[in-house]
């Protein structure tokens, strides 16, 4: 369906806009408003402007949202294994319980992100900015490419796990 400059195209359970600008077709498609529970995996979502939306209990099992923007988007126990998360604007995106297990999320900007009681065992987060977030009870033990300055701008609470050697100061 077209009106004026928008078209919506139905993919499963979630819908993406498509806004003309000119002549030029933005390729960035943009999931907006509420998609709680949704079947997303698999899905070639890189580029994808989420921000401010509802994700919670959605599955985006090895989809592609490299580059996507999901800043303050909810992603509530999301289950995210396997996917490619690189580049991702994740700032301020509530991520609670959310699975990351083998996920790449190596250059991904997630500051102020919540990821309390998240798993991230043997997601790549290599350079991902973690500046004020929230990992309290998160489980970053085998974590891949996670370092001790990623740690010390994050914040996290005694149920925090990470690896030998390692430390994270506790939330305010």
């Amino acid at each position: 369906m077209c009106l004026a400059t928008l078209c919506v195209v139905g993919l499963g359970q979630a819908f993406a806009f498509w806004p003309f600008a000119g002549p030029r077709l933005s390729l960035s498609p943009a999931y907006g408003g509420v998609c709680e529970g949704c079947d997303l995996s698999g899905r070639i979502l890189a580029g994808a402007k989420m921000s401010n939306s509802a994700f919670a209990r959605s599955n985006f099992s090895d989809a592609v949202l490299a580059r996507a923007d999901a800043t303050g988007a909810d992603f509530a126990e999301a289950d995210f294994t396997g996917a490619d998360l690189r580049n991702a604007t994740l700032i301020e995106a509530n991520c609670p319980r959310a699975i990351f297990e083998n996920a790449q999320l190596a250059n991904a900007d997630a500051r102020r992100a919540d990821f309390r009681h998240a798993d991230f065992t043997r997601a790549n987060v290599s350079r991902m900015n973690m500046g004020g977030a929230d990992i309290a009870g998160a489980d970053m033990r085998n974590a891949e490419g996670l370092t001790q300055a990623q740690l010390n701008a994050a914040c996290g609470d005694r149920l925090t796990r990470v690896p030998r050697g390692m430390r994270v100061r506790r939330c305010n």
